[in-house]
């Protein structure tokens, strides 16, 4: 029983860790894309996108071209601070490892404690045939 409970622990570690590491690269990623002042660029790109045909069955293609509108309003408005967001958003990688470490280290004391009631648990209950 303590076997299968390390393996979870260091399967549910593992995957922990590529979310942390994938979510951090992400971040990075972001922070970069906002630096270079690309975001509005793809605003820019993204407010010219045809709407599907498919999509106005459910949402009304007016409604799209605001959205498209808005966010190419929004980024412009935005562009002269975005250098100044990236710097902050760059704080937020630090952050995730900080919470990364959090998560595992409950993880942790979790299994841990666990593996102390599974051990007192062996020799609280009685044995078979005895």
């Amino acid at each position: 029983m303590k076997v299968l409970l390390w393996v979870s622990v260091a399967v549910l570690g593992l995957v922990w860790t590529a979310l942390a590491a994938a979510g951090a690269s992400l971040v990075g990623w972001g922070a970069g894309v906002l630096a270079s002042g690309g975001a509005a660029e793809w605003a820019r790109v993204a407010a010219q996108w045809p709407v599907p045909a498919w999509m106005g069955l459910w949402i009304d293609p007016d409604a799209v071209k605001a959205m498209q509108e808005a966010l190419l309003w929004a980024l412009q408005a935005l562009q002269q601070s975005l250098p100044w967001v990236a710097s902050v958003v760059g704080w937020f990688v630090p952050l995730v490892w900080v919470a990364w470490g959090l998560g595992a280290l409950l993880l942790l004391v979790l299994a841990a404690g666990a593996h102390l009631l599974i051990s007192r648990g062996a020799r609280v209950l009685p044995q078979p045939g005895a």
